[in-house]
C-alpha cells in the first residue's frame, strides 16, 4: 500500500509539473548580442560629441550596422571619430585611409533601419552607403563566416497569402510577395518593388575585393529581409527554392528603399553568423568579418571610382 501512494504521488506531482518551454534555439537575448554591450557602450561614451552640424569637403561613405557587435570593429577604425544623436540613433563620422566616413548604428528591424538610413542621409549627405552585419544563411552551401553580397534583395515578409476557410490550417508556401513601395523617378511616383539591385558600381568593386583576397569566402546571391528569426528549416528551403534567398536578415532591405527614394547608391553586404540548415550554432564574432570585408571594399571604392588621391594603396 504505501508503495502505491508513492507511486501515485508521484504520479500526481510529474502531472502538474508545469511543461518545459519549448526549444527555440538561439536565446531571443543573443539576437541583440547583449553580452556584448556593455564595454562596447563604454567605449562609445568615451568619443568626443559633435557640436554643430556636419561638415565635410567631400561627401563621405555611409556603412550601417544594426548592433554593437556589427559596428565597432568599423568605428574602431576611424581617425578622428566623433558622435552624433539624432532621435537616439548613433552616427559616429571620421576618417579611413584619409576619406570620410560615417559609421551608423540602425538598430535592429526594418524600421529602424528605414528610420537611421533616412536621417543619415539627410543629415550627413553620403556618396553611398553600405549595409551590412551578420545574417542567417538559407543556402545550405554557405557556412558560418561566409559572405554574401547582395545582387538583390527582397522583403520576405512582404506576401499575400492564398485564400482558405476557417479551419483548413496555414500554409504560408501559398503566397505573392507583393513587394513594398519605393519612389520610382521615370513615373515621379511610389510603386511596389519586389526586389532591389544594388548600384553597379558598388557591385562591381565588392567582387573585385573578394576576388583579390582568398582570405574570405564570398558569393554573389539573394539577401532576404523581415522583422523575423526563422529556424523553421522547411520555410527556410520554401524561400531559397522560390525566391533564391542566400541568407535572411532585419535590415538590408529597407535601407535599399530609402536609399532609392534618396538616389543614393547602395549595396548590401551580409556575413554568415548561423546557418540553421547545416549547423544549429550562432556566432555573432563573425560580424567582425564583414567589416573587415567592407573597409576594403571602401578602400577601393574611393580609389578606384572616387579617384581620391589621398587615399593609400
Amino acid at each position: 500500500m504505501k508503495k502505491f501512494f508513492t507511486l501515485l504521488i508521484a504520479a500526481l506531482l510529474l502531472a502538474t509539473t508545469p511543461a518545459q518551454a519549448e526549444d527555440l534555439g538561439v536565446e531571443l537575448s543573443d539576437i541583440a548580442a547583449t553580452d556584448f554591450n556593455t564595454p562596447i557602450e563604454k567605449f562609445y561614451s568615451t568619443l568626443p560629441k559633435a557640436k554643430g552640424d556636419y561638415k565635410s569637403r567631400v561627401r563621405p561613405i555611409m556603412i550601417e550596422g544594426a548592433m554593437n557587435t556589427e559596428t565597432e570593429f568599423l568605428i574602431r577604425a576611424l581617425k578622428n571619430p566623433v558622435a552624433y544623436r539624432e532621435l537616439n540613433y548613433l552616427f559616429v563620422a571620421g576618417t579611413y585611409k584619409d576619406y570620410p566616413v560615417v559609421i551608423v548604428r540602425t538598430e535592429i528591424g526594418v524600421a529602424n533601419a528605414a528610420a537611421s538610413t533616412a536621417l543619415a542621409i539627410k543629415k550627413f549627405n553620403p556618396v553611398a552607403v553600405i549595409n551590412q552585419g551578420t545574417a542567417g544563411g538559407h543556402d545550405p552551401a554557405l557556412k558560418i563566416g561566409d559572405i554574401v553580397i547582395g545582387e538583390k534583395s527582397f522583403d520576405y515578409t512582404a506576401f499575400r497569402s492564398a485564400y482558405s476557410v476557417a479551419g483548413a490550417g496555414i500554409d504560408l508556401t501559398k503566397q505573392e510577395n507583393i513587394g513594398t513601395y519605393a519612389y520610382d523617378k521615370a513615373s515621379g511616383k511610389f510603386q511596389a518593388y519586389t526586389e532591389f539591385f544594388p548600384d553597379p558600381t558598388l557591385l562591381k568593386v565588392a567582387k573585385k575585393v573578394a576576388n583579390a583576397n582568398e582570405n574570405f569566402n564570398v558569393v554573389s546571391g539573394v539577401i532576404g529581409t523581415g522583422n523575423t528569426w526563422l529556424e523553421c528549416v522547411d520555410y527556410i528551403n520554401f524561400l531559397h527554392e522560390k525566391y533564391g534567398s542566400s541568407c535572411e536578415e532585419m535590415e538590408t532591405n529597407a535601407a535599399a528603399q530609402v536609399c532609392q527614394n534618396a538616389g543614393v547608391p547602395f549595396i548590401g553586404i551580409r556575413v554568415l553568423s548561423d546557418n540553421v540548415t547545416n549547423d544549429n550554432r550562432y556566432v555573432p564574432e563573425s560580424a567582425k568579418v564583414a567589416q573587415e570585408f567592407v573597409l576594403l571594399v571602401v578602400e577601393r571604392y574611393v580609389r578606384d571610382t572616387l579617384n581620391h588621391k589621398e587615399v593609400s594603396d
